[in-house]
């Protein structure tokens, strides 16, 4: 009887875990060459060069928000003093992973202070962002960091108290996250979650938004587009408890270990 040997196809490869990207999608038993085009685009966009993929900045300011995460970055803070540290909301983070998004996905990246340099713990913009071990950064010492997703996306729509309406939205400082404070809700939304706004008067498209952060009951702030500053003055907030699938992301960052015995110069 002749034996046959399996050769994994060119699609297997690019599924075998080295590369993220979409599945193939078939009409029939042929693969749609649209699909293709796909996944090869995000070969490019997501392998790592044989030259190495590490990005560097350097700052000697004494503040900085930090979204750009996902490329193996290295920051170096040449201050001189105490710099303080603020991460983004997970909702920023996730443009510099690769896509297709999925639970369990890591990320890497380090943090330098020269000379008399210190950083304290970082500050986090909303609640979607988990610290985990110790994070801050000793004077002329470097630590390296892990992120993980712990939420990609969800179908989770929040329940409110029947009856819950709409009062405003505001932009929170210049970020492409908003309050928004409704009337009536006694239940304590989930971070994680979504809430559909139906907008009748203003410029936020209607639709479902994560929820990045609960004041109360009645305060929630949600994620939006980057770029506009939105606005509604009324709205209906939706019953529905099931959401389509919706980019609402929830990322863990810890402290691995700290190289603090070399001195971190320029």
């Amino acid at each position: 009887m002749k034996k046959f040997k399996f050769k994994p196809s060119f699609l297997t490869l690019l599924k075998a875990g080295i590369i993220q990207t979409n599945s193939p999608l078939y009409v029939g038993s042929i693969v749609d060459p649209t699909s293709i085009n796909q996944i090869l685009t995000q070969v490019v966009r997501n392998g790592a060069s044989v030259s190495g993929s590490q990005v560097f900045a350097t700052s000697a300011a004494a503040s900085a928000t930090l979204t750009n995460l996902g490329s193996n970055n290295i920051y170096q803070f040449t201050n001189g003093s105490a710099v303080t540290i603020t991460l983004d909301s997970a909702y920023n983070i996730v443009n510099s992973l690769p896509m297709p998004l999925a639970q369990g996905q890591t990320f890497l990246f380090q943090i330098q202070a020269t000379g008399a340099t210190t950083i304290a713990t970082p500050t986090l913009t909303d609640s979607t962002v988990t610290l985990s071990g110790t994070t801050s950064v000793v004077a002329a010492g470097q630590r390296y960091y892990q992120g993980t997703l712990t939420q990609a996306t969800t179908t989770v729509g929040q329940q409110f108290t029947t009856g819950t309406t709409f009062t405003s939205l505001t932009q929170v400082g210049s970020t492409n996250l908003f309050t928004v404070v409704l009337g009536t809700n006694a239940i304590t939304p989930t971070v994680g979650n979504l809430i559909y706004l139906s907008v009748s008067s203003g410029t936020l498209p209607s639709g479902w938004y994560p929820i990045t952060k609960v004041n109360s009951a009645t305060s929630i702030v949600i994620a939006t587009g980057a770029g506009t500053v939105w606005t509604a003055t009324a709205a209906t907030v939706g019953t529905s408890t099931v959401a389509p699938t919706t980019v609402s992301p929830l990322i863990t960052i810890t402290g691995l270990y700290a190289n603090a015995t070399t001195t971190i110069t320029v």
